[in-house]
């Protein structure tokens, strides 16, 4: 028989195979693993008091007192949160005269924050607000036909009144000239009209000497007051009243801007420089929301108009944009320009008949263009020569009045009317605010103990109410984004309300998967004595940080404070009856009461204490506020530094634990967004 040689090489390479495969017969237990690091948190040992809600958010009652206008029928109200605290922003802006100026400053946002909108002829009302526990002040606009004025509203109790004195409204004067005028602005203190049918330029006056002179302009065309900017630091606000010859200061900008306009839809001056647009109040010269920028292919000079049907353009050297206002404090600018502007643009205003004029300097004459807001193209108009430009407005002859035209015939002018078509509705109101998002953060083991990372199932929400003109609401919005599911278990999610069931006529937009839930005819879920809306059964079958919408329509219009009692659960991995709602709010009819007081839960429901542990610690949170979420199995207290204050003092410390303060984040222990 012939024998078998092999190489030492074969042999080596059986070896090797031969031990793999052994070590991969060894079970488990007799195998080292290394575990994760997970660190430790004290979170178990927190002294928490066990009547603590963990209610980020309270109801605040909010009273107007308006003496009342020389001006009749109905004015609109907008409430928006306020908040001192903003970023820090560092830029370089170039200004009309092509020298760089470095800037920091703190940007603060109300405008995004708009909360409830009240159009009423009854100068004394209240109103009752969901607002955040943090919040310590309210920024108010009171609206009548476009006059408008503004009030800070400082939050000390539970409940507190805003008052706007009485007000004398002028009405336009009557010109002569039976034209449009054009005002100007230069870094000589001149201050002069350009008459756009002959070009004749006219001296009106001459800036407070404080100033240094001014790169912008805008024009309130309602109340005739002229605004301008100094180009000397601290960039004051000065106001120029047309009729009576005066002018005013108003308050520090503290930023310099070439850009500026007026928006008669809101009242504010926008005042941009770099990638930023200010908002700022003209009352005072405080920025009270912010944009940024984008899309503009250069950043240097130009202006920013509002044309009549409330469309924002703006210009600098790449020529003119028209913008679009996004979520995010973004505003998106679309190039109309083929080509750059020539010279350094530094002017954009309409005219009643809305066209649109630039102007620019060459040399030292002002050369006024008229631009297509189609192409961009645009035609030399006239010359100002030896004559400085360095901002137009427009002040035109027949804006005597905002028309009062209701074209859907509900009692609601379409200058206030956001549904100005239709007679059901008018406005609407927000929780927590226009763009804001609120957030469902739960722990899924219930009734085991869990991690305490309230990652699980993290949900935001915004819910929007539509009311009519009697102020009762019509329609609702929920809108939610599922941010975050963690671990394996389907879970479902849905909002029990504290309301009749016959209230509600239809509910749409739910996402039900699993042939679980058993729904009447109307959306509402049956075997339920309150009504009970199912948003979906199954996170998993939704798609994570994509927006979605539901909407309930009532039978019958409704006070907001008749439908707004939610009580928000989780029900765990496709047992309809394992719900999980936030500490101290009872399950709903369908609810299986056998968990109770097993494992780690101590609900007492013949006491009212429900969905705590030991030591008080909820398996669910309702945070008023966008929440970035803890990294699995890193306790909400590690990544949120003030959590542990929040709840050892009962809510009364650190009330925006939540928020993105110095301090407030240990960001190693949290998923960035």
């Amino acid at each position: 028989m012939k024998s078998h040689r092999f190489s030492p090489a074969f042999i080596a390479l059986f070896l090797s195979m031969l031990i793999i495969f052994i070590t991969s017969c060894i079970k488990d237990s007799e195998l080292e693993i290394e575990e994760p690091d997970i660190p430790e948190s004290d979170i178990l040992k927190l002294d928490i008091p066990s009547d603590f809600d963990y209610e980020t958010a309270s109801v605040f009652e909010v009273n107007i007192e308006t003496f009342k206008s020389t001006q009749s029928g109905n004015t609109k109200y907008e409430i928006y949160l306020y908040d001192s605290k903003g970023k820090t922003i560092n830029v370089t802006t170039q200004g009309d005269d092509g020298n760089a100026t470095d800037q920091t400053g703190i940007l603060v946002d109300i405008l995004n924050n708009l909360n409830h909108t009240r159009v009423t002829d009854d100068p004394n009302f209240s109103v009752n607000l969901t607002l955040p526990n943090y919040c310590d002040s309210l920024f108010i606009v009171k609206n009548e036909m476009g006059h408008y004025s503004t009030a800070t509203l400082p939050l000390t109790s539970q409940k507190a009144t805003a008052t706007f004195n009485q007000e004398i409204i002028r009405h336009k004067s009557t010109r002569d000239d039976p034209t449009d005028m054009l005002y100007g602005v230069n870094s000589l203190r001149d201050v002069f009209t350009v008459n756009p049918l002959t070009g004749e330029r006219t001296m009106v006056t001459t800036m407070p000497s404080t100033s240094g002179g001014s790169w912008a302009c805008a024009i309130d065309p309602i109340e005739e007051i002229f605004y301008t900017v100094g180009i000397n630091y601290p960039y004051r606000l000065y106001a120029y009243d047309i009729n009576e010859d005066s002018w005013s200061t108003q308050g520090s900008t503290y930023y310099q801007g070439p850009r500026l306009g007026y928006n008669i839809n809101d009242g504010m001056l926008y005042y941009s420089f770099n990638q930023w647009v200010l908002l700022i109040n003209p009352d005072n010269g405080n920025m009270i929301s912010y944009y940024e920028l984008i899309g503009l292919h250069e950043l240097d000079g130009g202006d920013l108009v509002f044309a009549e049907n409330g469309r924002m353009y703006i210009s600098c050297t790449s020529g003119l944009y028209k913008c679009d206002f996004g979520g995010g404090n973004k505003i998106y600018a679309t190039r109309i320009s083929s080509d750059n502007l020539p010279n350094y643009p530094n002017s954009l205003t309409f005219d009643n008949n809305q066209e649109l004029w630039w102007a620019s300097n060459v040399g030292y004459d002002g050369r006024i263009f008229i631009m297509d807001t189609t192409t961009g193209g645009w035609e030399d108009r006239y010359t100002l020569t030896n004559k400085y430009i360095h901002d137009l407005a427009t002040l035109p002859l027949d804006e005597t009045q905002i028309e009062e035209q209701d074209s859907d015939d509900d009692g609601i002018i379409d200058f206030y009317d956001e549904y100005p078509d239709d007679p059901d509705r008018a406005y609407d109101t927000y929780t927590p605010s226009i763009y804001g998002w609120g957030t469902y953060a739960f722990e899924d083991l219930w009734p085991n103990q869990g991690d305490y990372d309230f990652n699980d199932l993290v949900i935001n929400y915004r819910f929007t109410n539509v009311l009519n003109a009697d102020d009762k609401a019509v329609e609702t919005y929920w809108d939610f984004k599922i941010k975050n599911i963690g671990g394996s278990l389907k879970n479902g999610f849905g909002i029990e309300i504290d309301m009749d069931k016959s209230l509600i006529d239809q509910v749409t937009g739910y996402n039900l998967t699993e042939s679980m839930i058993n729904l009447a005819a109307n959306g509402l879920e049956n075997g339920q004595g309150k009504a009970v809306i199912i948003v979906f059964d199954n996170a998993w079958k939704n798609e994570v940080a994509v927006e979605f919408r539901l909407i309930i329509t009532y039978s019958t219009p409704q006070f907001e404070s008749d439908i707004m009692n939610y009580n928000p659960f989780m029900f765990v991995d496709l047992d309809r009856g394992r719900e999980v709602h936030m500490s101290n709010f009872p399950p709903t009819d369908l609810a299986n009461y056998n968990y109770f007081g097993t494992a780690d839960d101590t609900s007492d429901p013949t006491n009212g204490r429900y969905y705590k542990n030991v030591t008080n610690l909820p398996w669910g949170i309702n945070i008023i506020h966008d929440f970035v979420y803890p990294i699995e199995k890193h306790a909400i207290n590690l990544g949120y530094t003030k959590f542990a204050s929040w709840a050892e003092s009962g809510g009364s410390e650190y009330a925006d634990w939540y928020k993105d303060q110095y301090d407030y984040r240990n960001y190693s222990h949290l998923v960035s967004d």
